[in-house]
């Protein structure tokens, strides 16, 4: 059996792709934050007091101090791409691939996107009196947006292109065998950690409260806070846990509700195997996902997982618990409907 090895990416490109996220993520924030800082405070005193901080569809409509973009500046164009890189650095570990290269790329036009945003928008309202003066700010939010994308593209333009290798994959903790007429289901759960499931609880508990206080008050809004709830409620039942049943007739994985729903005929099955993935390396994050190299699957947490083999499209993906057991029964059966038509062929050619 192939045993596959996180480690297989050269350790020169390996370097050399990190040395140009840390570059792109880290280097280049700081430098385009601290450029832009310089260019807010100098222009401080040619700047009315207050500023127009927001924009309505008739024009300005919220006014503040200047520095409010200074804050704004340090959290978008610094804060966040600082925040990106540690996330990706801990997720991806040696498992380096397109999701780390596009969050480097990302980060770096997150900081594009603060600076001209902010700058933008106090150099429209330079030497003006009154800052209700302030003409529109669309022309503003379109070059933000395009100089994220400038930027991020040149950011992922210098970056090596790294593919991440296939995890390991994992040996059965015992042999199955699957006698003639015998029937032996497997069932399991999957959901996602414990951590991330209580935060969204959490989430939707503070919601409910919300939005349950808003229209009991009459308070303006309380439907856009219900409406969150009932999507965010549809989202749990959807995307937090699915079931997984192996039977003779093939696999199938599904949600809470019955949707999202894969069934897999046993006669469409190549192979199975468990394999060690991570989520982030080989997926680019969690849920239902779909990788670079066109594996999709459930992918929920990082470990073992059921890799079953599909006759004319790419794997699919389930992380879970017992995950060798599982997929050595599915091989089994796969196995036993592979030589069934042997066997018949075999019998009716027989003299």
């Amino acid at each position: 059996m192939t045993i596959h090895d996180l480690t297989r990416t050269p350790p020169s490109l390996l370097r050399r792709a990190r040395r140009a996220f840390l570059i792109v993520s880290v280097a280049v924030p700081i430098a385009i934050t601290a450029a832009a800082t310089a260019v807010l405070l100098s222009w401080l005193p040619s700047l009315p007091d207050p500023v127009v901080i927001h924009w309505g569809l008739d024009g300005a409509d919220g006014f503040g101090p200047a520095m409010t973009y200074l804050w704004l500046l340090l959290l978008i164009g610094l804060g966040l791409p600082a925040l990106s890189a540690v996330v990706t650095l801990a997720s991806v570990g040696a498992h380096w691939g397109g999701a780390a290269r596009l969050m480097g790329a990302l980060a770096a036009g997150m900081s594009a996107f603060a600076a001209v945003l902010a700058l933008g928008s106090l150099a429209i309202q330079r030497g003006l009196a009154d800052a209700a003066e302030t003409p529109g700010v669309g022309g503003v939010a379109a070059g933000s947006f395009g100089a994220m994308l400038l930027v991020s593209a040149a950011a992922w333009a210098v970056q090596p292109r790294v593919r991440p290798e296939p995890g390991r994959t994992l040996e059965p903790r015992h042999a199955v065998h699957v006698a003639d007429g015998e029937r032996v289901v497997w069932l399991g759960t999957t959901t996602m950690p414990r951590p991330a499931l209580f935060a969204v609880i959490a989430l939707f508990l503070a919601l409910a409260a919300l939005a349950a206080f808003m229209l009991g008050t009459g308070v303006e809004g309380g439907w856009v806070v219900l409406l969150s709830l009932v999507l965010i409620a549809l989202g749990m039942s959807t995307a937090t846990a699915f079931r997984v049943r192996i039977t003779p007739e093939g696999f199938e994985a599904r949600s809470l509700v019955g949707w999202p729903r894969t069934v897999i005929p046993i006669a469409d099955i190549a192979s199975a195997r468990a394999v060690d993935i991570s989520p982030f390396g080989e997926f680019g994050g969690w849920g239902w996902r779909v990788a670079v190299d066109g594996r999709t699957g459930i992918v929920m947490r990082r470990g073992a997982a059921i890799e079953v083999s599909r006759r004319g499209r790419r794997p699919f993906i389930v992380t879970i618990d017992g995950a060798q057991e599982a997929a050595a029964l599915l091989q089994a059966y796969a196995a036993r409907a592979a030589a069934e038509p042997n066997a018949q062929n075999t019998e009716g050619t027989a003299p």
